[in-house]
């Protein structure tokens, strides 16, 4: 007599559900025993086969997101290196700004000032052009223009005035031993015109020309005012203006 049933179990089936490694049986299989005494081994390598490889994904993604993380920080603390960095260098030269505002302020005034000197000295050259310009036309110097520059009014003035001295001192002797010579009569001009009889001693004849200076102070300044107006030019007049240079 046949089975009335023959069926061939199925092999378990294996899958994840809810996190968890699950074992589906087939319902034919409940009544085999042995087939499931057989079966249990089986399915406990199995499930810890996929335990142990589930456990190292596991530990592998772990580590793998740690140095991921590590990593993260490494970035961010070498960013905010960079930025305090930055905020130094910003500091830095907001603080060499402020130096070269304060640098430029300085130039502005010291430029200022010097400019202002610069036009009190062009304004006293001017005027002093034109007094010198006005002295050589007073005194009749020769060779000095308008156009001239003061240097060369200057160096006129000085050789005119220098020959006005000299003629000056020429006129004043010859006036003083014209002024002898019609006093007395006889007198040795010639011995007159070798200078002072002195003694040899030095300090002696220095006491001797002092002597006679004084004596002849005040009588010299008499007979030198007989003769200013044929040496010393007259003044120019009170509201009298300088020449245009």
């Amino acid at each position: 007599m046949r089975p009335l049933l023959q069926l061939r179990p199925r092999e378990p089936r294996l899958w994840f559900g809810g996190g968890r490694l699950r074992v589906s049986f087939s319902p034919l299989i409940l009544f085999s025993f042995p087939y499931v005494r057989s079966l249990t081994p089986l399915c406990d390598a199995e499930l810890g086969s996929e335990a142990s490889r589930a456990a190292e994904a596991s530990r592998v993604e772990a580590q793998r997101l740690k140095e991921e993380a590590e990593a993260s920080r490494a970035e961010a603390l070498r960013w905010k290196e960079k930025a305090e960095a930055c905020q130094v260098e910003t500091r830095r030269w907001e603080q060499k700004a402020k130096e070269s505002e304060a640098e430029v302020t300085r130039a502005a005034e010291a430029s200022s000032a010097v400019q202002t000197v610069l036009e009190t000295e062009i304004g006293e050259h001017e005027a002093l052009k034109r007094a010198a310009l006005s002295t050589c036309e007073a005194l009749e110097v020769e060779g000095v223009q308008s156009g001239s520059s003061l240097g060369s009014r200057l160096i006129a003035l000085s050789s005119q005035m220098r020959e006005r001295l000299r003629g000056a001192l020429h006129t004043g002797v010859k006036r003083a031993l014209a002024v002898i010579s019609s006093h007395y009569v006889g007198v040795d001009l010639p011995a007159i015109s070798d200078g002072y009889v002195l003694p040899d001693d030095d300090e002696e004849a220095d006491a001797a020309v002092t002597k006679l200076m004084e004596a002849a102070e005040g009588p010299g300044t008499a007979l030198a005012t007989l003769f200013e107006e044929e040496v010393v030019p007259p003044l120019p007049s009170a509201g009298a203006e300088g020449p245009e240079p």
